[in-house]
């Protein structure tokens, strides 16, 4: 009895004590992948101090890895918004949190394979990525893949011009991404498939002509760094210890 009265006078006395605890707890949890385990960890650590924005951050994380994209169920859609939340409480006190605007962007990417809207979130959260972190391809590269698929999707309801508008802002992007690592092979795999798009909405058969020379040029060039790059891609960014899937585009389709 006295000792669970000492317990309880500690918590109260050095709450920050308690909190960084139940931190340490919760990364050795999520580092063996007990992600349920560590959602838990980190909200204790957060109730006893709310200020502990790596503890957000790692619980958001968490609940992300338990996201499975494309995954059905309630639990699955819980964990997707259960991370967006506490993504945005990272916001709320660093509004240019790198990790958070990222893991965000990359959740509703995942969450809009078959919403326009999760897709447009996606590329509003991409783009703050982009002007956060000007240095890093992967976001540049990831707003040419949404405006990809915006003008693929056969039952878009955009005109031509809106079509061609995102088609060359696609291909700015992409450029972007090249600039910074010009041996991105997805990147250059999805400058052939934005040129493929132009060509179909191109009228006059020499310019149609022009257009695919162009993707099949791009095409080859993909093929051939693919051949020669031997580094694993990276598709994280490293913050305050954490990573957070940036969740690739999924692999462009085959030709």
């Amino acid at each position: 009895m006295i000792g669970e009265l000492i317990l309880v006078v500690f918590a109260a006395v050095f709450p920050q004590s308690n909190a960084q605890d139940s931190m340490n707890k919760g990364v050795r949890a999520f580092r063996n992948a007990d992600y349920k385990a560590a959602v838990e960890y980190f909200k204790q650590a957060l109730d006893l101090d709310p200020s502990l924005t790596t503890a957000e951050v790692y619980l958001a994380t968490a609940f992300a890895q338990q996201f499975i994209p494309g995954g059905r169920g309630e639990d699955n859609e819980k964990n997707a918004q259960m991370a967006i939340q506490a993504f945005e409480n990272v916001l709320r006190r660093e509004p240019n949190s790198v990790t958070a605007v990222a893991g965000i962007a990359s959740i509703y990417f995942n969450l809009g394979q078959n919403d326009t809207k999760q897709l447009l979130k996606s590329k509003e959260f991409y783009t703050r990525y982009a002007q956060l972190d000007s240095t890093n391809p992967i976001p540049y590269y990831t707003i040419g893949v949404l405006d990809w698929l915006v003008v693929y999707d056969r039952n878009s309801t955009l005109s031509t011009d809106e079509q061609l508008k995102v088609i060359d802002e696609g291909l700015a992007h992409i450029d972007n991404a090249l600039a910074l690592n010009p041996v991105f092979d997805d990147a250059m795999t999805y400058k052939n498939l934005l040129f493929r798009e132009k060509a179909r909405l191109a009228v006059d058969p020499a310019e149609k002509a022009r257009l695919i020379t162009a993707a099949d040029d791009w095409f080859n060039k993909a093929l051939e760094m693919r051949k020669r790059n031997s580094q694993p891609r990276r598709y994280a960014v490293p913050q305050n210890g954490v990573n957070v899937i940036t969740a690739p585009p999924p692999p462009p389709p085959r030709q």
